[in-house]
């Protein structure tokens, strides 16, 4: 049966292509080449996606569109929202003061570092309501100004002064009653008061600061130059002593003036001062009027474990937050007063406790609150303290745990990944006969919370531990022989002469291919080493290879390299490997995806070379801080790589990469447009004044230039180096020399 196109068929036909091309034109008008319009959604939509994002992922967010910053910009992000401004003339008329008063914006927190105050303007004025937290570190400031400011700020919550000579030089600095009484009502909501490294203070300055801030819970004097004497008190305080001193700063004074607040204060730092036994007895005598919840007592050698002991004792039931690190006077009978009588104790610091051994450490397992740990740098303290204390038992409370430069072993690095799930930092810098290719893999298959990762100057580590490849033998054999040895425990505490126990089966040996003929190599030690790791690497790569295929291919035969790769800590954000020189690029080339690692350190790893630099910068794109000094294999081509496809990239070091040229510098000229510092001292072959071809980067504030080989740190390398120089430790691995 035929069918012919007649009038009514053809309408009928005309009516639907009318529809569906009005269907379409909808539909491209909700939906254009770019995507659906994400801005359109509500604001209370946008702010619950972005609670899930870390701040700089919201700054970059904040970057697509003007409702998506409305959103970043969201009152509940701002309590960690800082403003900073470093070595900056504070002049309204010129910028960048200038251009923030054209801002829309409110700045909760404000830092000001090394700034010299001319013309404050009016800028107080207009971000001053809305100002909580403010910083003048090392500013030149005058009275005046300083008044003028504070006037300005009605919602203040914290207040810091650090290291402004100038300011309390000024010996009758908030003489004026008529101006105090004023400050004492706009200052009211003031909780938390830092004076730290103030040369100039004395008690008459202290006494009127502390009179303008009637809600002062924390209290910082870390160091002031504190006198603990009594006759030097005497000496300044003649007849009635009521008055206090314009010359010299007392314990004594201080202790009235925490006497008359104890009531609220909460918290006080005496760090780096002369703090002695017989102030902490002082402080102890104020309770129970006196409710302490937070200690600061870093770098008081003075200390022993009688004045600290009275002091636990009185504020045991209070104290939450105890910093002892560098008290060297400490003893294991102090740990162990801690450990029994601070039940509610969350954080505890002591670092460089060179008195402590395992006696003590054995028992912070009694610790159930505590969440924060740093016993790094105690050289009593082994493996044996590790495994008898905080690692003997699972714990879910520690977030943080510091063990930085201890004579540990293999086992009580492995216990730390069993028993501490839930730990959000990890330090093992400087443990060098611990930390292992079969340590790290546990690390890596446990504690998938990390977030920090240190493993600085771990000279065993190689690639088999952060890749995983050939380790899955030697960790299951490391499982059988623990499984073997806990069996054979059972075995001894209950005998049944019936029953005799199994033989453990020993585990399957791996095929060894047969030693070949003895040769003489005329080959030097250095010489031997270096053929040895290119051989090594070269195998790898053969088995990444073989595994990818075997993948790919769905076959289990693969099982045999499937280790745990580092790129299964997916949340960490900060990963120190200075100094491990067994890494190759191989790291970097197999699974080293970790799409938020903020801060890379890479610096004495002599392997990586280009191949490495280009696999990390497209598994790893959101990385600020890269450290790649003394990487003698990094050339121009992969500092390209680098600073194009980094896009973050804030701070980066080049020190020591001989092979750099002024190539380098023309790539970070075109493509590092949001760098910040820059460091390529001892790079012989660029050019004298690397400024002079970076003046296009106005946001590249800091360069550390200079052809010869300084081995000083400087300032730079503190951006990057977030633990101290170690103490001498016991001798380390010999290290293959790698070029």
């Amino acid at each position: 049966m035929a069918l012919r196109e007649g009038p009514g068929i053809r309408g009928l036909s005309f009516q639907r292509s009318e529809e569906k091309r009005s269907y379409l034109s909808s539909f491209s008008s909700s939906f254009d080449e770019f995507g659906p319009p994400y801005a359109d959604l509500p604001m209370e939509i946008l702010v619950k996606i972005f609670t899930y994002l870390a701040p700089s992922d919201r700054r970059e967010a904040s970057q697509t569109c003007r409702r998506w910053c409305e959103a970043s910009r969201h009152t509940a992000f701002l309590a960690n929202f800082w403003l900073v401004l470093h070595r900056q003339s504070f002049d309204v008329n010129v910028p960048p003061v200038r251009d923030l008063l054209q801002s829309f914006l409110h700045f909760p927190n404000i830092q000001l570092s090394e700034v010299d105050f001319e013309r404050i303007g009016n800028f107080f004025t207009q971000f001053g309501p809305h100002i909580q937290r403010i910083v003048f570190q090392a500013c030149e400031i005058q009275e005046r100004d300083m008044i003028a400011i504070l006037r300005c700020l009605p919602a203040l919550r914290s207040l810091t002064i650090g290291s402004c000579r100038d300011l309390f030089m000024c010996v009758r600095l908030f003489d004026d009653p008529a101006e105090r009484e004023q400050l004492r009502q706009i200052l009211a909501n003031v909780t938390e008061l830092s004076l730290n490294h103030i040369q100039y203070l004395s008690d008459g300055i202290l006494h009127r600061i502390v009179d303008i801030m009637p809600g002062l819970r924390v209290l910082d004097l870390a160091g002031c130059h504190i006198s603990f004497h009594q006759g030097l008190y005497r000496k300044f305080y003649t007849g009635d002593g009521k008055q206090p001193s314009e010359s010299v700063l007392t314990f004594h004074y201080i202790s009235q003036l925490i006497d008359e607040r104890k009531a609220s204060l909460r918290a006080l730092d005496f760090s780096e001062t002369l703090v002695d036994d017989s102030a902490l007895e002082v402080l102890a005598g104020m309770s129970p009027a006196l409710c302490l919840e937070r200690l600061e007592l870093n770098r008081c050698e003075q200390l022993s474990n009688r004045g600290l002991g009275r002091l636990i004792t009185a504020h045991a039931t209070h104290l939450q937050h105890l910093n002892l690190s560098k008290t060297y006077r400490l003893t294991d009978a102090c740990l162990l007063q801690i450990c029994r009588e601070l039940a509610g104790l969350r954080v505890l610091k002591m670092r460089k406790c060179r008195a402590l051994s395992n006696q003590g450490v054995r028992e912070l397992g009694q610790l159930a609150s505590l969440e924060v740990l740093d016993i790094s740098y105690c050289k009593e303290v082994n493996g044996a303290g590790i495994l008898e204390g905080i690692a003997s038992r699972p714990n879910h409370t520690l977030r943080e745990l510091r063990v930085q430069g201890l004579n540990l072993c293999e086992q009580s690095i492995i216990a730390i990944a069993e028993h501490l799930s839930a730990l959000h930092v990890l330090d093992l810098g400087y443990c060098f006969h611990a930390v292992s290719d079969l340590s790290v893999q546990f690390i890596i298959r446990n504690l998938v919370r990390l977030k920090e990762l240190d493993l600085e100057n771990c000279g065993k580590l190689s690639d088999e531990g952060l890749t995983g490849l050939g380790m899955l033998a030697k960790i299951e054999r490391h499982e059988q022989r623990k499984s073997g040895a806990r069996a054979a425990e059972n075995a001894n505490a209950q005998p049944d002469e019936d029953h005799p126990p199994e033989p453990v089966p020993e585990p399957a040996q791996v095929p060894v291919a047969p030693a070949p003929h003895m040769r003489i190599s005329l080959r030097s030690r250095a010489e031997q080493e270096i053929v040895e790791d290119a051989e090594r690497k070269k195998l790898l790569l053969e088995a990444m290879q073989r595994k990818d295929s075997l993948q790919s291919a769905h076959t289990d035969s693969g099982s045999s390299f499937s280790g745990h790769y580092v790129g299964r800590l997916q949340q960490l954000t900060i990963l120190n490997l200075t100094g491990c020189n067994g890494l190759t690029d191989v790291t970097l080339m197999c699974n080293f995806r970790i799409a938020g690692l903020r801060q890379l350190s890479l610096a004495r790893c002599q392997q990586i070379s280009y191949d490495g630099i280009r696999a990390m910068v497209q598994g790893c794109p959101a990385v600020e801080q890269l450290d790649l000094s003394e990487c003698h294999n990094i050339s121009d081509r992969a500092v390209e790589q680098i600073v194009v496809h980094l896009r973050r990239l804030r701070t980066l070091s080049l020190r020591r990469c001989y092979q750099l040229t002024d190539f380098s510098l023309d790539h970070i000229a075109c493509h590092g447009h949001r760098l910040r510092e820059l460091d390529v001292r001892g790079c012989k072959h660029m050019c004298a004044d690397p400024a002079m071809r970076l003046v296009n980067l106005p946001l590249l504030t800091t360069i550390l230039a200079g052809r010869q080989d300084e081995a000083a740190n400087g300032a730079f390398d503190a951006a990057f180096t977030t633990m101290p120089t170690p103490p001498p430790l016991p001798p380390a691995p010999r290290l293959s020399m790698r070029f």
